[in-house]
């Protein structure tokens, strides 16, 4: 089987709201982004599972799949069992992304593909956990940009200096090249989209607000900024 025969006639691997089979996947340029850059050499990881998955299992990527969703992740296992697509190099991690990213060691990832749970805040803190696994030249694919979590988590990225946009797949996807290492754990001063966003100081309190952070005096930078809040 090649993605196109895949994509021809999609297996259905989720279940609707009324209990019927159905198969939620990534838009086909997404999947057709993954068929060109993804190989039997690469790290990949995905937060969700889908039709993306078997595409992984395809291309004979080494792939850590992290669900919670037994019945989906099943229904893959039997599709690849009855096209004779191997699974040996996925890894099923059957627990909540929030709990098994955290505990993820050691992995130099090639890609990884936001596609899980998407109340707040899980896009956000499978981007921070990922981020730090990806290689630099690594990409991320932000899936489901037009719910909110998606969409914030995609514009954030796009004023980051560690992040370069390749695709803005609108409204569904986003796809992000890593360009250098210190995006995750940055205080707010040194993300744009979090201080072009916020009730800042004049331009002599936030020089002195950089000051603190940068001496990692954290006590004395919140001090500040409470007594400013309740001086109004």
């Amino acid at each position: 089987m090649n993605v196109a025969e895949l994509l021809r006639d999609p297996p259905s691997l989720h279940l609707d709201e009324t209990g019927r089979a159905t198969s939620w996947r990534l838009a086909d340029d997404v999947l057709d982004f993954l068929d060109r850059n993804v190989t039997a050499d690469s790290r990949t990881l995905e937060t969700g599972e889908g039709v993306s998955t078997i595409l992984f299992a395809l291309k004979g990527a080494s792939h850590v799949c992290v669900s919670p969703n037994e019945y989906s992740v099943q229904r893959i296992r039997d599709f690849c069992d009855a096209h004779g697509i191997s699974t040996d190099r996925v890894e099923f991690t059957m627990t909540p992304s929030d709990i098994a990213l955290p505990k993820l060691k050691g992995l130099e990832l090639d890609l990884v593909l936001i596609d899980g749970g998407h109340g707040f805040p899980i896009p956000f803190l499978d981007w921070h956990y990922t981020a730090q696994l990806l290689k630099v030249g690594g990409y991320v694919i932000v899936d489901d940009t037009q719910l909110w979590t998606g969409h914030v988590l995609k514009e954030f990225l796009m004023t980051e200096p560690e992040w370069d946009i390749q695709s803005d797949l609108h409204p569904r996807s986003a796809i992000f090249r890593k360009n250098s290492d210190g995006g995750p754990g940055k205080e707010w001063l040194g993300q744009p989209y979090v201080a072009s966003r916020s009730d800042l100081p004049e331009p002599g309190s936030l020089r002195k607000a950089w000051e603190l952070l940068r001496k990692r005096e954290y006590r004395s930078l919140v001090g500040k900024m409470s007594r400013r809040l309740l001086s109004r």
